[in-house]
């Protein structure tokens, strides 16, 4: 399988309007923190910001060279050495297949590589276990201290922030190499 990334800043507008209806679709919305519906207006707003600030990158995701999600990288502290991220698979028949482990591993290898950084946050819906599992597996903690919780619905959903230290991250890639290498996958630049 094969795993490519595109900076959304050289996206068509096309593609773009498909970005903005995964975000507000339900199988990607029902598990981000902002979970409204997104105008045009905002998304425009959202790329011109990515277009101004050397704070956020973002890139889409594509399997065999079909756009299935998104990763990004937020908040990106030079110096203290620090950045908050996410990603979605919103195509749904990629998603169980290893994408997610792929992504994410190329990810931290641009995150503790190219931008040096020191660690990496999350924040994860309790609604999503597979991707609290993913991030346990990559090394990635639960802070305690960061427990929130959001009103969805009329249910209580818990928050968690999750963070990787490069320490961890140097501990754990040698064993998570293997699995991504088992797809080709380009790296993010």
């Amino acid at each position: 399988m094969t795993i490519d990334f595109e900076n959304i800043l050289n996206a068509s507008e096309k593609l773009l309007e498909v970005v903005r209806n995964w975000r507000n679709g339900t199988t990607v919305s029902q598990y981000m923190i902002t979970n409204h519906y997104i105008s045009l207006e905002e998304h425009n707003r959202w790329i011109q910001n990515l277009r101004k600030k050397t704070t956020a990158k973002a890139w889409i995701i594509r399997v065999k060279g079909k756009p299935v999600g998104v990763v990004s990288l937020t908040n990106i502290d030079r110096k203290k050495k620090t950045a908050e991220w996410g990603f979605y698979i919103a195509d749904v028949s990629v998603r169980g297949k290893g994408v997610g482990s792929a992504v994410l591993y190329q990810l931290l290898e641009y995150a503790f590589g190219a931008l040096h950084l020191q660690s990496i946050t999350t924040s994860v819906l309790g609604n999503n276990p597979t991707a609290l599992h993913l991030y346990e597996k990559f090394g990635f903690e639960i802070d305690p201290e960061k427990k929130q919780s959001l009103m969805r619905e009329g249910r209580v959903i818990n928050v968690s922030t999750m963070t990787l230290s490069r320490d961890t991250w140097t501990q754990k890639r040698k064993s998570l190499q293997k699995e991504s290498k088992q797809k080709d996958t380009a790296r993010l630049s």
